[in-house]
């Protein structure tokens, strides 16, 4: 799927509608691109844009908070350490940690910058506390999300290549 921009499009655009379609709190695909980009598109840098990218523009409709730049980093710093090559066990360990990572870093985010709690070590622990059933969720979106591209990823190369020998096929006829 190297350099095949269809397929740039074709999973940014299922991000995005992941995410403005209504759906369970912190229930997306995101965090599992952020884990799967890379190592779909051979190439750290585009899989690191797109999952920030379906952010954004997802975003742009569903509106922009205060701590913005603390999510987007996360999922860059996720993309970052993900795996260039197929390696289960790195894999499920990138895919816990990641929801562990975007846990933390997110709900500290929420703490510092919102009044909803005080701003002591009781009022982080409360954050966090009541943010366990969206780390649930992100969890198990992660483990599905990151399991379906696991599982499809063979059958997307297979398209891909097929693709392509019938679009060279093509245009050597004409």
């Amino acid at each position: 799927m190297k350099n095949s921009l269809f397929y740039v499009f074709f999973i940014l655009f299922i991000l995005v509608l992941a995410r403005i379609v209504p759906h369970p709190p912190n229930f997306t695909p995101i965090l599992a691109m952020s884990i799967m980009g890379p190592l779909i598109f051979k190439n750290r840098l585009l899989g690191m844009l797109i999952p920030v990218l379906a952010l954004f523009l997802s975003d742009i409709i569903l509106g922009f908070h205060i701590y913005q730049l603390v999510v987007y980093s996360s999922i860059l710093i996720i993309s970052l350490v993900a795996p260039m090559y197929v390696q289960y066990k790195k894999i499920i360990i990138t895919a816990f940690g990641s929801c562990v990572w975007f846990f933390i870093t997110t709900n500290f985010a929420v703490w510092l910058m919102w009044d909803y709690y005080p701003k002591s070590f009781q009022g982080l622990i409360t954050c966090y506390i009541l943010a366990i059933p969206f780390f649930t969720n992100t969890l198990i979106s992660t483990f599905i999300f990151t399991g379906i591209i696991l599982f499809s990823l063979k059958y997307l190369r297979a398209l891909n290549l097929k693709t392509n020998l019938l679009l060279n096929t093509f245009l050597q006829k004409n």
